[in-house]
């Protein structure tokens, strides 16, 4: 969930020695030079999260596709001193060929944007702001996005090129083959 107010307008962004400091004091996003601060999520939200994870995370390994990450921060260049946009999505997955190299350098926040991003809708989201990460997301080249709402039991699955997203019921299955070859996320099992 993301506060409606931003605190301050950076449109030149910040260092990344700042944006940690800044981080650690409240979770925040940098999306279009605005910091929006991470507010924290009820237990309904999490446990979702943690039912994707779990689905999604044993299936990545056992494959050695690459890597999936819950609430993880991003930042949208590949620099190591200067951070102009960054999101933590509910969850992010990036494949093995994008991410390797980050992981043996271990960097402080991970200097690419996902493949897929999953987010779980929460009561008190503004439409206008997902509508705005979506956007973010795809303009800094992200592949595919699920938002998935608890309250409908069901998904949105959004795609750069499209003009509309697709929606999955309570028994939909989500895929993305091109990204996640052979995997399925089967929303009954999510809400079991």
């Amino acid at each position: 969930m993301i506060s409606d107010q931003p605190k301050q307008i950076l449109s030149e962004g910040m260092s990344l020695d700042d944006f940690m400091r800044l981080s650690n004091e409240q979770p925040f996003e940098l999306i279009d030079g605005r910091i929006i601060e991470k507010m924290p999520t009820g237990l309904p939200h999490n446990v979702i999260v943690r039912a994707i994870f779990r689905l999604l995370d044993p299936f990545v390994v056992q494959h050695d596709l690459g890597e999936a990450f819950a609430e993880n921060a991003f930042i949208t260049e590949e620099r190591t001193d200067w951070v102009r946009g960054s999101r933590v999505p509910d969850i992010a997955f990036y494949r093995k060929e994008r991410i390797q190299h980050i992981m043996k350098a271990m960097p402080a926040v991970i200097p690419i944007v996902p493949d897929l991003i999953i987010e779980v809708l929460s009561p008190t989201d503004n439409l206008f702001d997902v509508q705005d990460r979506i956007m973010f997301d795809f303009d800094n080249g992200v592949k595919q996005i699920w938002l998935i709402d608890p309250q409908k039991q069901g998904a949105l699955v959004y795609l750069p090129d499209a003009n509309r997203p697709t929606r999955f019921g309570e028994d939909g299955v989500l895929s993305a083959p091109a990204i996640l070859p052979n995997f399925e996320l089967h929303l009954g099992a999510v809400w079991a």
